[in-house]
């Protein structure tokens, strides 16, 4: 490896700018519809004689036919990678680096995971698993994690722009190779988000596209043209404090729980949506998987797309690091806060790291007196504590432990999914305002249906408010049922609906509006 990474990392170190993602790039039909001007700024690795279609930096290749190819129509890149011996034929501008050809065995095809795994780089048939590796490498050596397109990659026949495609292979083979290649790609891509946390970005129409080519044009656009955001999460929800405390406001919480489902461009979606829809924060949830259940409880049959063991599915809706900066950075992108429920220790250490200027203690761990002092003792923060499941001695635990140097937001919440409407008691809401406390803040956790109970908790003086949303309907998720749609205009009608309750329950201080115009006079002859 050290005889491909070192001069690989040379390179990077004498990159002439920088760079705002890696675009590898195919011969599929489709590149014909990328707008090359929004490729500005990008770092583009070319598979084979692509660069006759759009050149880049970077072309990897190993073929007799491509080399005869270049050597009709020249060399444009600045670098090469490929098993062909190219020291003689290079002009002066350009750099190689060798790497050997190994065919891609049938042991291969099943096993081609270890294309990532081993630490040696090589060219394989299906040369787009190299090139990956490409730019997996080349973020390593830049210490950066610049986000992977893959254009032009169609795996289809009939979409094929091939400028000097002279393989002789007949139209059943390619058709077949195309298949194949569709399942290998799939399967790498899954492979690479689970295990490595790298985050490929299919543009094109298969089901496993991120982007459409018309949807990367636009992104890309807004790549080059957006400033860098100003956003900083701490003074946001200053702000939303100051508007609580001045201007009789109710924050909107979007609880996005785990419904992102471990899927970066998912949960880009859910915060741009949510945002759009009027949310003034989104939060997740955030635990330790292996230390928050038994080995019994993670062994039990649950069945979802990452296996059918619990363990299974909640390893795989998790938050890593790779998706906290996804998230963040989604989140200054759209002016948005967020913070987290924390469910135990290494989550808290976990997300002190991130700097949140508030987490939540959620119902869900009421009995776990010990970790909640540790994190109210540690986390110098805000606090938000929902109150599902517990009854009056929990609240004076949490009064006498969490009011102190600290704003505390006390959520009135019903541990069932749903809540029917009997059990919902928003009339706790007012008990909590009525403690009197200068820096506790009533609200309401909503487990039940619709838009009116948060309504109504806002007349009873609810500050903040907090509704799960999703994006479509996943049965396999916790508390799907409950959850508002974003991907519809539910979650937008109800936040319309909890200002329209806040706007109705107006000031405290009574005065006459100047709606008001209605009144008789008396006639004084008569008293």
């Amino acid at each position: 490896m050290e005889n491909f990474y070192n001069p690989l990392k040379s390179i990077v170190s004498k990159f002439p700018t920088e760079f705002k993602n890696i675009v590898i790039v195919g011969k599929g039909e489709s590149i014909k519809q990328i707008n090359k001007e929004v490729l500005s700024g990008s770092l583009i690795i070319n598979i084979n004689d692509s660069e006759l279609l759009i050149n880049g930096y970077f072309t990897i290749f190993y073929a007799d036919r491509i080399l005869e190819s270049f050597k009709k129509n020249g060399f444009k890149n600045e670098v090469y990678i490929s098993s062909q011996k190219l020291d003689a034929i290079l002009p002066s501008s350009a750099e190689y680096i060798h790497a050997d050809y190994n065919p891609l065995t049938n042991e291969g095809v099943e096993h081609i995971a270890a294309l990532f795994e081993k630490d040696s780089f090589e060219l394989t048939d299906f040369l787009l698993l190299s090139a990956i590796k490409l730019a997996w490498l080349i973020n390593q050596a830049s210490a950066k994690e610049l986000p992977i397109y893959l254009i032009g990659f169609d795996f289809d026949l009939e979409k094929e722009s091939a400028p000097t495609d002279n393989s002789n292979h007949d139209a059943l083979y390619r058709e077949i190779l195309f298949k194949t290649q569709r399942s290998q790609y799939a399967f790498i891509q899954q492979y690479l988000k689970d295990k490595l946390g790298i985050q490929l970005k299919h543009v094109g129409n298969a089901n496993f596209s991120s982007l459409s080519v018309s949807e990367f044009n636009q992104l890309a656009k807004e790549e080059v043209v957006a400033p860098k955001s100003q956003f900083d999460n701490v003074a946001e929800y200053q702000k939303l404090l100051e508007k609580v405390a001045n201007e009789n406001y109710t924050i909107v919480v979007a609880e996005l729980t785990n419904n992102h489902i471990g899927d970066a461009d998912r949960l880009r979606k859910m915060i741009k949506l949510a945002k759009n829809a009027g949310a003034d924060m989104v939060k997740i949830q955030k635990r330790d998987v292996d230390t928050f259940y038994t080995q019994d409880e993670l062994n039990t049959e649950y069945i979802s797309p990452f296996g059918n063991k619990l363990k299974h599915y909640r390893d795989g809706v998790e938050l890593d690091d790779a998706l906290m900066k996804v998230l963040i950075e989604e989140c200054e992108k759209n002016e948005i806060v967020w913070f987290s429920s924390v469910l135990d220790y290494p989550s808290l250490l976990f997300l002190e790291k991130y700097n949140p200027p508030l987490i939540k203690l959620p119902s869900t761990i009421s009995n776990h007196r010990n970790f909640l002092k540790k994190a109210g003792d540690e986390f110098k923060g805000d606090l938000v504590i929902s109150t599902g499941f517990t009854d009056k001695e929990y609240e004076n635990f949490v009064l006498d432990n969490f009011c102190q140097n600290r704003n505390l937001f006390l959520l009135q919440c019903t541990s069932s999914y749903p809540a029917p409407p009997e059990a919902c008691q928003i009339s706790v809401v007012r008990h909590y305002e009525h403690l009197g406390l200068p820096n506790l803040f009533p609200g309401y956790s909503s487990h039940d249906i619709g838009s009116l109970g948060c309504m109504m908790a806002v007349a009873a003086g609810a500050k903040m408010v907090e509704k799960h949303v999703k994006l479509g309907d996943l049965d396999w998720i916790h508390f799907d049922g409950v959850a508002l749609d974003l991907a519809t205009n539910q979650f937008e009608i109800f936040v319309k609906d909890v200002r329209k309750a806040s706007i109705m329950c107006g000031s405290r201080e009574k005065k006459i509006h100047k709606q008001e115009h209605h009144k008789y006079t008396p006639n004084e002859k008569h008293f």
